[in-house]
């Protein structure tokens, strides 16, 4: 995510850097606290690209991070209980949402859009 550099970039990059994190926390339980950081990163700075709207300004990077971190974890979902890798996503979710919930912004992450 290093090269965008406007907010069109951002939010074309957001579902291959979001992508990359979950599949690191595939690999190891381990590197989860190191994932949950750099997804926050992501989510920040995705959450701070807005247009105007009828009504004020629209989340238009904070309603495509829930759109490619829904469809991340909708993907795991529909796998039976049994292997590994989507174990350990569950439980990467679990500390992502457990990492945002300390930070006080999974609330209204969620309530915003």
């Amino acid at each position: 995510m290093g090269r965008s550099t406007t907010s069109e970039d951002l939010l074309e990059d957001l579902r291959e850097s979001v992508s990359a994190i979950f599949e690191q926390a595939q690999l190891s339980v381990a590197n989860h606290k190191k994932n949950c950081v750099a997804l926050y990163k992501i989510h920040t700075t995705a959450a701070a690209v807005t247009q105007p709207g009828k009504n004020g300004l629209k989340l238009v990077g904070e309603k495509a991070f829930q759109d490619v971190f829904l469809d991340m974890v909708s993907r795991v979902l529909v796998v039976k209980k049994g292997p590994v890798t989507a174990d350990r996503i569950v439980k990467y979710v679990g500390a992502f949402v457990k990492f945002m919930n300390e930070k006080g912004e999974f609330l209204e992450l969620w309530l915003r859009i």
